[in-house]
């Protein structure tokens, strides 16, 4: 049956066909049934019984199955306080006029209750073709100010929406893969109060529109500051209205599908360089050394070299300074980063998000001193061609990597197995191939023969 109903045109319209068919025999029965044919009564019941059984087996599951197609919005329905004292003032008119029977309080208590359906009717009407647009800048890095634009449009040909309120929360995804997976993998919804509870970084967008004309739309600013880096996803849009009285607030759950990608925020430089010196005896970036790129500007020292006074600074200052170079670096280099971490993951959420702001900084230092510099992550898939990474692209994997459980058996790794090397490894990379991970380069026999260097991300 659920078959020969997809193919049926017009369902509304047979629905409604074998509706009046269906009550035209009910009734026809009942007649009949009370002038003494009740045979006849009985076989145009039973009709009418097969007739509306057999339109809930053909038409309904095409109804349903177009309401679920065309409707993409859920209605929240809620009693305000003026209501709730609304609705207390009916029932005590409608008692009062019950005992009395005057008929002043049933026209009153009449006029109330079409009220009622006045505006549920109205407000249903304003809330109709109605869309909601988000609009973030492109890079954002956690701990800055931004701006982000709401627009609601009204879509309607000839009627105004009036008070409308928008409501919807970004979700940073990143953490929820690590303290609520569930939620994220399952498209669960958790209310604000869940958020706070589990420290899940989101935004909560909200704003009024007091009215909007037809086929026209309004938009409204609002600062913003994202504390955390992270992919932030907004899966539904609430927007409400308690008009015209204000006794009742009902909403659509407007299903969208949007998401905002904020940097991690970055470290100072020397903090990066400290770390790099301090774990490597020849830093592949730039230090000190017998160049030709600046590297910083020192006083003077008896008995240096007077070819290497910088003589615009020294008449600038009270003595000679001198230039420091840069020892000449290589052109490229491939980070390849695991993301496994050892124990729970979330409690080493602080040491993994300081390796990433770590990284960041470093990928920033590289891009401005105009190295090539590849990332490749164990388990966070690049969001770009690897062979094509840009910095955003570079910083936008960054954002949305996160700590992994440990394999057991580290020869399952996916830094140890054939298909990356093969895949991501390429041989046109070339430069400085860095691991960098919590676990020592032991862990990772398939990528030796490939290693220039080790980065130990305990010691950040």
């Amino acid at each position: 049956m659920s078959v020969l109903s997809r193919g049926i045109r017009h369902p509304f319209f047979w629905s409604l066909v074998f509706s009046a068919f269906a009550l035209l025999f009910i009734e026809l029965g009942l007649s009949f049934y009370r002038h003494g044919v009740r045979g006849m009564g009985i076989l145009f019941s039973l009709l009418g019984i097969g007739l509306l059984v057999l339109e809930i087996v053909l038409f309904l599951p095409s109804l349903v199955r177009n309401a679920i197609q065309h409707t993409s919005f859920t209605l929240l329905f809620r009693i305000t306080t003026p209501g709730i004292f609304y609705i207390i003032m009916i029932f005590l008119i409608a008692l009062a006029a019950i005992n009395t029977g005057n008929n002043l309080l049933y026209l009153l208590l009449s006029f109330l209750i079409s009220a009622i359906i006045v505006s549920g009717i109205v407000s249903r009407w304003s809330l109709n073709r109605l869309s909601v647009g988000v609009d973030y800048q492109d890079a954002i890095f956690a701990g800055e100010y931004t701006s982000y634009r709401l627009k609601l449009e009204n879509r309607k040909r000839w009627a105004s929406s009036f008070s409308m309120g928008i409501e919807g929360f970004l979700v940073n995804a990143t953490w929820l893969a690590v303290f609520e997976p569930e939620a994220l993998a399952g498209g669960k919804r958790l209310g604000e109060k869940r958020l706070r509870e589990m420290r899940i970084p989101y935004l909560r967008t909200s704003a009024y529109f007091p009215v909007i004309p037809a086929k026209a739309s309004d938009v409204q600013v609002f600062p913003v500051r994202f504390s955390h880096r992270g992919l932030y996803r907004i899966t539904e849009i609430e927007v409400f209205t308690s008009f015209p009285f204000g006794f009742f607030r009902k909403g659509r759950r407007i299903h969208t599908q949007g998401e905002l990608i904020v940097y991690p925020a970055p470290i100072g430089e020397s903090e990066v360089q400290a770390c790099l010196e301090a774990q490597w005896e020849t830093t592949p970036l730039l230090r000190k050394g017998l160049g030709t790129e600046l590297f910083t500007l020192r006083n003077y020292i008896p008995g240096e070299d007077s070819r290497y006074i910088h003589w615009k600074a020294s008449a600038r200052s009270s003595g000679y300074i001198m230039k420091e170079f840069a020892t000449e670096v290589m052109p490229s280099f491939v980070f390849l980063v695991d993301e496994t971490v050892p124990g729970e993951p979330p409690a080493s959420w602080d040491v993994f998000e300081r390796a990433v702001s770590f990284f960041t900084t470093l990928v920033l230092e590289l891009h401005q001193s105009g190295k090539i510099v590849h990332m490749l992550f164990s388990h966070t898939a690049a969001r770009a061609d690897i062979r094509r990474q840009d910095i955003p692209a570079l910083l936008q994997t960054l954002a949305m990597s996160y700590p992994r459980y440990a394999e057991k058996d580290f020869l399952h790794h996916p830094l140890n197995r054939k298909t990356f090397i093969d895949d991501w490894l390429l041989p046109e990379f070339g430069g400085c191939v860095t691991l960098c991970s919590f676990y020592p380069p032991e862990h990772f026999p398939s990528l030796s023969p490939y290693l220039d260097n080790y980065l130990d991300l305990n010691t950040l």
